[in-house]
């Protein structure tokens, strides 16, 4: 009788378990920004759906009158436009795709800052802006959302009561920079050093310290550069991080 023989387990490489670990971690944070995002678009839609709400009353109350119910009608359909457009906005940046596209980043940018709005109204942050009306460059468009996200989440979270953020985007020669700066309480010393490595988090219970390390990942996906200068003391205390992408052609 044959005995039985089994090959010995072997662990796979440390190379193989890093990038499993790396994956594993890049999808635990796009989770997490998912349910950010989720919080945010039905943000968005609570309005327009209350005014439907609303003028639906409206027209019950109004229906011996016509030309009141179709000027009601249309005011419904201008907002069903609108969730329409919040719908098929969102879908259209976290579809998945195998190749960048030239986009827009000034809409992409705009809708990052949106989706802080609860934040910002709860602390009442003065925000300055500074656009352009176009800026093409090639993106991954769902990566670049949730990169700007990040960005602008860490800034508005470190501001005080009544802070002030700043949003730039322009040109620079054949890159684009963008730049969120705030003056919140700046970036311990002791971070510093170690500032986009997995895990580093000034934050204690309220965030996984992967923020700055997934936006590091996905700036270098885009061949791009990050920068940024902090300051924990005297007037000028804050924070502002500038990310420098090509505006080269996309690929493929």
């Amino acid at each position: 009788m044959m005995k039985e023989t089994s090959s010995p387990h072997r662990d796979p490489p440390e190379d193989e378990r890093t990038l499993r670990l790396e994956v594993a971690l890049r999808q635990s944070e796009k989770q997490a920004m998912a349910g950010r995002l989720a919080a945010s678009v039905m943000h968005e839609i609570n309005n327009p759906s209350q005014a439907i709400a609303d003028l639906v009353y409206l027209i019950g109350k109004e229906a011996d009158h016509p030309e009141l119910v179709r000027a009601r009608a249309a005011q419904i359909e201008e907002q069903l436009v609108r969730i329409q457009y919040i719908a098929r906005q969102t879908l259209s940046f976290f579809r998945e795709t195998p190749q960048n596209q030239s986009k827009d980043l000034v809409p992409l940018v705009e809708t990052a800052l949106r989706y802080q709005s609860t934040l910002l109204e709860e602390k009442h942050i003065q925000v300055r802006k500074e656009l352009p009306d176009l800026l093409l460059a090639p993106v991954y468009p769902g990566d670049f959302l949730q990169l700007v996200s990040n960005l602008m989440r860490n800034a508005v979270e470190a501001l005080p009561e009544g802070g002030t953020l700043c949003v730039r985007l322009r040109a620079a020669g054949t890159h684009g920079r963008l730049t969120i700066a705030d003056n919140g309480r700046g970036i311990p010393p002791a971070l510093r050093a170690r500032l986009f490595e997995a895990f580093q988090s000034d934050k204690a219970e309220a965030g996984n310290g992967l923020g700055l390390w997934i936006c590091k990942t996905i700036v270098d996906k885009h061949r791009g550069h990050i920068e940024w200068r902090t300051s924990t003391g005297g007037e000028a205390h804050g924070t502002t991080f500038s990310v420098v992408l090509p505006l080269g052609v996309s690929e493929g």
